[in-house]
């Protein structure tokens, strides 16, 4: 199960990856990407991953659905990201970002 589980979150980041990589193309002028950033297509699905081995009881197939919309979220994020461009310290944004996404996904989860 866990591989199975681990495996959906690969396809999910996947897409969040294919969705995401023209934004930060088109993007690279106005902010610096920095490396570590890239946590925020695995940190989401960790809290994803978490929360699903702390309450295992109440989830069914019919949940596969939530790596898909936490996936569907990372470009959301990635845009507000370039929105805000350089208004803002860059690593300040990221990082609460990045929170934001982990929170998303527990939402999700919920």
């Amino acid at each position: 199960m866990i591989v199975f589980i681990l495996f959906l979150c690969l396809c999910s980041a996947t897409i969040a990856v294919v969705l995401s990589a023209p934004i930060v193309f088109f993007g690279r002028r106005r902010v610096d990407w920095q490396v570590w950033e890239v946590l925020a297509f695995v940190l989401p699905f960790a809290v994803w991953c978490f929360l699903i081995a702390l309450h295992d009881g109440g989830k069914s197939l019919s949940n596969l659905v939530e790596p898909i919309l936490i996936s569907l979220g990372i470009p959301v994020a990635v845009g507000l990201r370039l929105i805000i461009g350089r208004r803002e310290s860059e690593a300040f944004v990221a990082c609460h970002l990045i929170a934001l996404l982990c929170v998303f996904a527990a939402a999700v989860y919920f």
